[in-house]
């Protein structure tokens, strides 16, 4: 009975050790942050950049200290079915991978195989992670499929991310936002690592935002627009994983519906240019949030109206998402097709003509 009462009495201590933990991640990231403000990388605008003088970049370098400090703690201090430290070790290898090689670009503008290698590689290594996870494997057929699409999904979340991060506080604040919902739903499903992991990027993310929003002493980089996109990539398969092998279908959406103002945008994006038969692999001006802050809206508020996608689809998943998937998947799509609508309505009446 007393130990018991022990045991209980350590489970409600649980969300306070935790707070402890995620403001200690904040500090640790608002001091890098600092340091990297003073380190002095800058991000020197272009003809096509929204900031029109050089500010530091690197921002995301406390994010992933927070989290390579702050993951392997809390792993260890969480409740679960067992300690996955093969599965966090795997997982901070590819953060830390990324990070790195993305950090570096940063300084001397790797090429694109470069970039591509060091997503190839963390995402194989984030892979691994999710299936070190998981107690019993699906059959082989199922991971012929399973194994492909994974890949996949990272390598998309991990540069839409990236493209995503040209306004102030708009990849960072969504990210943060997504963390959090991700670490409610992974107490929720016991997962330690899926909690560690979200509530570290979040807790890192927010050492770093009041240094980018509204107005921006310095910018995530690569450094941090991939690593939380390949993060938020992960968290979508460690909420697939746990929901093996009764239902992964709707576990599996959460991340998804979180970001489908980000998806949205690049996916609409991509198509319309590939319609106008424009160059891909060119910079551009022509993401909806781009349009949206060149039109009629500052981009303090874009990043604002993005920050409510990641609410909306948030609560749509925690709510009906387990009752009825197709109804949640509509009702996080209908505001993404009236924002679309709104921003071409301004942009057609503030002249903007070809959206380049």
């Amino acid at each position: 009975m007393a130990r018991q009462d022990m045991a209980d009495a350590a489970a409600s201590m649980m969300p306070f050790l935790m707070l402890a933990l995620g403001c200690a991640a904040m500090a640790v990231s608002a001091l890098v942050v600092r340091r990297m403000i003073g380190l002095g990388v800058l991000d020197v605008p272009g003809r096509r950049s929204a900031h029109d003088r050089p500010v530091p970049k690197g921002g995301g370098v406390g994010m992933v200290v927070a989290i390579l400090l702050g993951v392997p703690v809390g792993v260890a201090v969480l409740p679960g079915p067992g300690r996955p430290v093969v599965a966090t070790g795997l997982m901070l290898a590819a953060t830390l991978l990324l990070a790195v090689v993305s950090w570096v670009d940063d300084l001397r503008q790797f090429g694109v195989r470069a970039k591509f290698g060091a997503q190839l590689g963390s995402a194989v290594l984030a892979i691994a992670a999710v299936l070190a996870t998981m107690p019993v494997w699906p059959p082989a057929w199922v991971l012929s499929l399973a194994l492909p699409a994974a890949f996949c999904w990272l390598m998309l979340v991990t540069n839409a991310v990236n493209f995503i991060d040209g306004l102030n506080g708009l990849a960072a604040g969504s990210a943060l936002l997504a963390g959090l919902f991700a670490a409610c739903l992974g107490w929720m499903l016991a997962d330690p690592l899926l909690v560690a992991l979200a509530s570290m990027t979040a807790a890192g993310l927010a050492g770093f935002l009041p240094f980018n929003y509204p107005r921006a002493r310095i910018f995530l980089g690569d450094v941090g627009s991939q690593v939380c996109g390949l993060l938020l990539g992960v968290f979508a398969l460690l909420l697939a994983a746990d929901g093996l092998p009764s239902s992964w279908i709707a576990p599996g959406l959460f991340v998804p519906l979180m970001l489908a103002g980000i998806l949205w945008d690049v996916t609409f994006t991509l198509c319309r240019r590939a319609v106008a038969r424009e160059r891909l692999t060119v910079a551009h001006r022509g993401h909806l949030y781009q349009v949206a802050a060149r039109s009629f809206l500052s981009p303090a508020r874009v990043a604002l109206v993005h920050w409510g996608f990641v609410i909306w689809g948030g609560t749509i998943g925690l709510t009906l998402l387990p009752m009825s998937p197709p109804d949640a998947v509509v009702l996080v799509l209908l505001p993404q097709i009236a924002w679309t609508a709104i921003v071409r309505h301004r942009a057609a009446r503030a002249g903007l003509g070809r959206w380049s």
